[in-house]
């Protein structure tokens, strides 16, 4: 499945964003990492394997044609009534058989329809996977560049603390400012370079992240813009697009078929086996008789099973068991996809909210800390005040970026909890995925 997605599944012509031939974007990344992430292709695996048992199956279908042969020296013993005889001879055996499968209690139909439906299983399971590595490399990328802006605010913070040490040192040289002042300004700029020291560390540790989930080098991120128009318009058009399209519900069906499948093949003891054979043998010297040996049969072989200790009526309860499992592990499942379904969409609504005041924060921040500064130069404010406002305002900004990015993560989270995130980000499935016929 080498290159699968990439080559095949990105159109870029919605974004409308014109990008370097370097930079990386969103649907570039989520290709390149689950082209080659092992948990895809470790399922696409179990998918190609499931297909290939079903055409295992399919085989009771067709007829069967078995050659044998043998050659070897023979002993034969006899009494003639007199004596006591023995006949050495060179024994050769050579013979074709055709059968061909009529009946055996739908076991054939019903094992090839199980298959199927695990296959299909599988094929979800694959898309799941996809879509929850997809899910991951978003989150990857946007706290990527959530760390970039925020280590590049983090500068801009110590910036403005060394600004203020330079202005209070000045100051105080000239004894407008106090010794408290001055240590008072270098300790906040200490603690600045703390902070860009730990924003440094984190940004550091998702571009090793991001190495490690999309198999690349993060190189000129670009912040991604969503399309809104393939975002359910309510929470009940989320729940519902969830139950009719979430991997995973679609994976738990599936299992469901194949369990009831799974039952029907099961009582195929119950019904007696029907088959034609026919059969041709061409012999030399068997059974102490010297010359040749031939014969042909045409054969309606009849087989049932009359009694084997009880082992087909447990062999029923049991399948019947796995498919009371299957109907409990659908029911879990439209549980935690509905509960996943609330939270993204909870996320993505408050979060919505939250930005609006950030920003609202981060205006009233900077017109805050712009009037200390001149008043405080005009003697109406402390040095304490000014550096409380700067405080104040790189936290404002830091909290708008975080709710920025959290926001485009929320609306990722609900195209993923509906099961359309590799839709959203025009991201495509390749033909090897699609349902065989």
């Amino acid at each position: 499945m080498r290159r699968l997605f990439f080559a095949a599944s990105l159109s870029l012509a919605a974004l409308g964003t014109a990008v370097s031939a370097q930079a990386m974007t969103l649907e570039e990344a989520v290709a390149t990492a689950i082209d080659s992430n092992p948990d895809v292709l470790q399922q696409y695996a179990r998918y190609q394997t499931a297909n290939s048992l079903q055409s295992s199956a399919r085989g009771d279908y067709y007829p069967q044609v078995t050659v044998s042969g043998g050659y070897g020296r023979e002993r034969t013993d006899y009494n003639s009534g007199q004596d006591f005889d023995q006949i050495e001879l060179d024994r050769q055996e050579l013979g074709l058989t055709v059968s061909q499968l009529l009946f055996n209690g739908f076991k054939t139909q019903a094992d090839v329809e199980r298959l199927g439906q695990e296959a299909s299983s599988e094929r979800f399971a694959l898309i799941s996977s996809a879509e929850n590595t997809a899910l991951k490399v978003c989150r990857i990328y946007l706290n990527l560049l959530k760390a970039e802006e925020t280590s590049n605010l983090a500068k801009q913070n110590v910036r403005d603390h060394l600004k203020a040490f330079e202005d209070i040192r000045e100051r105080a040289e000239k004894g407008l400012s106090s010794k408290s002042d001055l240590a008072q300004v270098r300790a906040r700029l200490a603690s600045s370079r703390a902070s860009l020291m730990s924003a440094e560390n984190n940004l550091f540790d998702l571009r090793s992240e991001f190495i490690g989930e999309v198999g690349t080098e993060a190189r000129d991120l670009t912040d991604p813009i969503g399309d809104s128009r393939l975002l359910p318009d309510s929470l009940d058009t989320a729940l519902q697009q969830a139950k009719d399209h979430h991997p995973e519900l679609l994976v738990a069906r599936a299992d469901i078929a194949a369990a009831r499948q799974e039952q029907r093949a099961a009582k195929h003891s119950y019904y007696p086996r029907l088959s034609v054979e026919f059969a041709v043998n061409d012999n030399d010297n068997v059974g102490g008789l010297p010359g040749r040996d031939e014969d042909a049969r045409l054969m309606l072989r009849l087989e049932y099973d009359l009694f084997n200790g009880g082992r087909d009526k447990y062999r029923a309860e049991a399948s019947g068991w796995r498919y009371n499992e299957a109907m409990a592990i659908s029911k879990r499942t439209r549980r935690q996809v509905d509960e996943g379904t609330r939270l993204a969409w909870n996320a993505k609504k408050f979060l919505a909210k939250q930005i609006s005041f950030y920003q609202e924060n981060v205006d009233a921040s900077t017109e805050a800390n712009a009037g200390y500064i001149q008043q405080f130069r005009l003697g109406r404010r402390t040095l304490l005040d000014v550096l409380d406002s700067q405080v104040e305002l790189f936290l404002a900004r830091r909290n708008y970026i975080n709710a920025k990015y959290d926001h485009k993560f929320a609306n990722y989270r609900v195209n993923n909890a509906v099961g359309s995130l590799l839709y959203s980000l025009r991201v495509d499935y390749p033909t090897q995925w699609q349902e065989q016929d």
